[in-house]
């Protein structure tokens, strides 16, 4: 690839900026922000069909979710490598827009589970993966930066949707609610349409940067990916730490309620986690550039871990230290362990076949993330305690940082002597 022109540089940060919107309201909304309806659906649902409907049978969409976004990561990934994320982020909005107006008209259980397994093709059609995806073909320099920032969009979504609807719903009403936010990603589909180019070409027009298929880029296929101890290195990693995010960032509230703090401090300690997140994620990528990759890769998960060891020790012997001293150092080594697993896959094996091979990890990393919340719960309603659920999360996190130390970094220097030769 020869250098990239002036503009192509310039542009490369308004894609940049489309890539954190897209972001930020797919994941956002998705995750974070759909909670705040939680109590309403279930009245809703009982007055639907007459029957009580319990909060695990709706929390049972997440799983669902997960679980869709994961068996499609991989053809998602494919069809990245051969028409380009456009479409893709296109496709996506639209149906998260349909969705979230769905949301609004909901009858049953099976309603609910319907657009939750569609929210889930939304997640692997314009969310993290795709992204990453998108700006791994336009960053090569400060990419860990790049990547840094983009995600960091899917911290300030999960901030940001729960304080909008709770506000939505209190002024109009939850049904409306859902209306209004059908708006959000269908205003994004024409900023997509008219702005968004899929990856960079050597043109020094910033409009011809749309399809690169036929260069030839450095890297490995899927197939030499999945024969590399690299990549189920990665893919172990991925699981494990989405498992303990995702459970930790379910669980975080109803912990300190059980602990008998009040609302307002359990709704803080949820605020310090997701915030703890977005720092990390921002930090953790340009410390990537400076330190090193595996160096911040590790410093994150023994942050994490010691987050989740100071949980364990809270359940233990109930000091409000090891809480708080929990929390902290889980959000903080969360958001660069997020960032760098991204990272590490573009570094580790190149741009030719990245599409598939980010799908091939995110089966797995969905997968951790689908089981989390839900076996947190089944072992809190199991033994009456969250000692064996943080038990649970940090065994996983052990198993995580052993494997990053057996990472070959030496691959990724290679790929880049690759990339600088062409």
């Amino acid at each position: 690839m020869t250098p990239a022109s002036p503009e192509t540089q310039f542009y490369r940060w308004i894609i940049l900026a489309c890539s954190f919107l897209v972001l930020f309201v797919t994941n956002g909304m998705t995750l974070g922000g759909i909670a705040v309806f939680d109590l309403h659906l279930l009245d809703a649902l009982k007055e639907s069909t007459g029957q009580e409907v319990i909060l695990q049978q709706l929390k049972f969409r997440d799983f669902i979710m997960f679980v869709v976004g994961g068996s499609l990561g991989l053809a998602a990934g494919w069809l990245a490598d051969r028409v380009g994320v456009k479409p893709l982020f296109i496709i996506g909005l639209a149906l998260m827009a349909l969705c979230n107006f769905a949301y609004s008209q909901v009858q049953s259980l099976t309603d609910i589970y319907l657009i939750s397994a569609t929210y889930g093709v939304v997640l692997v059609l314009a969310g993290l993966m795709l992204n990453v995806y998108l700006i791994s073909r336009w960053f090569e320099e400060k990419r860990g930066l790049a990547i840094g920032i983009v995600l960091a969009g899917s911290s300030l979504g999960n901030a940001f949707f729960p304080q909008l609807n709770t506000w939505l719903i209190t002024t109009y009403s939850w049904q409306e609610a859902f209306i209004w936010l059908a708006l959000m990603p269908a205003v994004l589909v024409p900023i997509v349409f008219f702005v968004l180019k899929s990856a960079p070409t050597n043109s020094n027009q910033p409009k011809a940067v749309e399809d690169t298929r036929d260069a030839p880029l450095p890297g490995y296929t899927l197939m030499e990916a999945l024969k590399s101890r690299n990549f189920w290195i990665i893919s172990s990693m991925a699981f494990c730490t989405f498992y303990a995010i995702i459970a930790m960032g379910a669980t975080t509230f109803t912990f300190l309620r059980a602990e008998n703090y009040s609302p307002q401090i359990s709704a803080s300690g949820v605020t310090v986690l997701f915030i703890g997140g977005f720092i990390g994620k921002l930090i953790s990528g340009q410390l990537a550039e400076t330190l090193g990759r595996k160096k911040v890769l590790l410093v994150g998960l023994g942050l994490m871990l010691t987050g989740s060891v100071a949980l364990v020790l809270a359940v233990n012997f109930k000091h409000e230290l090891f809480i708080w001293v929990g929390v902290v150092g889980f959000g903080f080594g969360w958001g660069g362990i997020y960032t760098l697993i991204q990272l590490l896959s573009a570094d580790l094996f190149g741009l030719r076949s990245l599409g598939k091979i980010l799908g091939a990890v995110n089966v797995l990393d969905t997968m951790g993330a689908a089981l989390g919340p839900w076996v947190t719960a089944i072992l809190f309603d199991r033994t009456g305690s969250f000692l064996v659920s943080f038990g649970v999360i940090t065994t996983f996190l052990v198993i995580a940082t052993v494997a990053a130390a057996f990472l070959d970094m030496s691959k990724a220097a290679y790929l880049q002597t690759q990339q600088g030769a062409q």
